[in-house]
């Protein structure tokens, strides 16, 4: 299948489902993370004079692990929902035209998080739509909201858990190499306490160490017999 996790920022897919993206690699799935923001000259840690290596970095850093990190000229707090941005981020969804996809929880404190939330449900479900009636896009079989974490999300009632078993140390160790790339191993160690900590909390809901959480689009239909 193809696989396709769309976040404001680099960080914002590695952060609220990496164990699922590494599960998927390791089945066999094609997985694409789209980062909307990927201008970061406006953002201190990076500013012009990083710019160009972040974004190498953070590429090669994905695609060691089997995944593909594309990235729009949007930045930080310049993204906006509109005609122009519905169009860009719908043409990053037809190309890949993904059979599952994940989306950012639309309530959250972090406004870039709320625009891409918005953006990526038009372009998962109309991107046809917004690129002209000439142009048909299948949509994804199935949605999931995820969680990016405290300070972040609000008001996130999860209805599907995915135990990260054996992939959970690796999904951390990712994590980290990401984080430490760009933020230094200090910034990093915060960032993964706090993603083991969320995991812990989710896997406690659904009785097992480490999972991730997710809020369906819509209802699906589950084979449980």
């Amino acid at each position: 299948m193809k696989i396709m996790g769309i976040g404001a920022h680099y960080d914002d897919c590695i952060f609220g489902i990496p164990g699922i993206l590494l599960r998927a690699v390791d089945q066999g799935h094609e997985v694409t993370i789209l980062s909307v923001i990927g201008d970061y000259k406006n953002w201190s840690p990076v500013g012009t004079d990083r710019q160009e290596g972040m974004l190498t970095g953070t590429t090669r850093l994905f695609e060691e692990q089997g995944l593909t990190l594309k990235f729009l000229d949007y930045q930080s707090m310049n993204i906006g929902v509109n005609k122009t941005s519905k169009r860009a981020v719908a043409e990053a969804v037809a190309e890949v035209e993904p059979d599952v996809g994940f989306l950012l929880w639309p309530q959250d404190s972090h406004p870039d998080h709320e625009e891409v939330s918005e953006l990526s449900k038009v372009a998962f479900n109309w991107a046809g739509t917004v690129l002209g009636a000439s142009k048909s896009v299948r949509r994804p079989k199935r949605l999931y909201y995820y969680d990016n974490g405290p300070r972040h999300t609000l008001g996130f009632e999860p209805d599907t858990f995915i135990d990260m078993g054996d992939h959970s140390t690796h999904a951390m160790d990712w994590l980290a190499s990401v984080m430490s790339f760009v933020l230094g191993s200090k910034a990093s160690d915060g960032i993964v306490e706090a993603k083991k900590a969320l995991a812990a909390y989710r896997g406690k809901g659904c009785g097992v160490q480490y999972a991730e959480a997710l809020k369906s689009f819509q209802n699906y239909p589950v084979d449980i017999l």
